[in-house]
This record gives C-alpha cells, structure tokens and sequence, in this order.
C-alpha cells in the first residue's frame, strides 16, 4: 500500500467517524466547555517519514492516537448529553414554574372579572327594581 493509500484509509476513517468533519452542535457550545470525567485530549502524532523505519513508527503511533481519540470523543460526547440533558430539565422545570404561574394569575384575573360581573349583575336588577 502506497503511503498515499493510508492516508487515504486514514482519512476516510475520520470522516466516517465525524473526527474530520466538524459538527455544528459541537461548535455551537462554549469554546471552553471540556468533559470533566474524560481526562485530557489526546495530542494528535507528528508523522515522521524520512526513512521507512520512522514512517512505521508513525504509523503506530497514529493508530495508538486514534484509539485515544475516539475513547476521547465518546467520553466527551456522553458527558456531553449527560449535561445537555440535566440543563434540558432544568430549563423544563423553570418553564412549568413559569407556565403554572402565569395560568394561577389568568385564573385569578378570570375568577375576579366573574365575580366582579355577577356583583354588577345583581346591582344592575337591584336598582332595576327601585
């Protein structure tokens, strides 16, 4: 296989993992957001190919790198849910606090203007009668 091949198969390989092709919900989180419980990123290889010998070790060594970024990515992307979903719920219970708010105060307004109309009411035949 030409070196070109496994550059090709290693690429090929990104993409189809989403490692080369950036992801707009990742992108739309705050740039300092990082898992707490993944550890640190791993640190992508530099590739050697000055002689056969030195491009095997980088080939190593990137295949060691991609078993650690992928560990990596699924980590940060079930971290990622884990807290996407606590602030989902958050944000459910403050609307339902907001929703039952805002339908107690319609009720008590609806309640008011009913009494208020039955009051007019009986003072309308009251004096109706005068």
């Amino acid at each position: 296989m030409t070196m070109r091949g496994s550059f090709m198969i290693l690429y090929g390989a990104a993409i189809m993992t989403g490692l080369a092709v950036p992801d707009r919900a990742v992108q739309a989180q705050p740039a300092d957001w990082k898992p707490k419980s993944c550890g640190a990123a791993p640190v992508a290889p530099k590739v050697d190919a000055t002689d056969v010998r030195h491009f095997n070790a980088s080939v190593d060594r990137v295949n060691a790198y991609e078993k650690a970024a992928r560990a990596y990515a699924a980590c940060a992307s079930s971290a990622s849910s884990r807290e996407q979903s606590a602030i989902s719920a958050d944000a459910t219970a403050r609307m339902h606090r907001v929703h039952d708010g805002a339908a107690r105060i319609q009720k008590q307004v609806s309640d008011e203007f009913s009494h208020l109309s039955a009051e007019m009411k009986k003072g309308h035949d009251h004096l109706a009668t005068q």
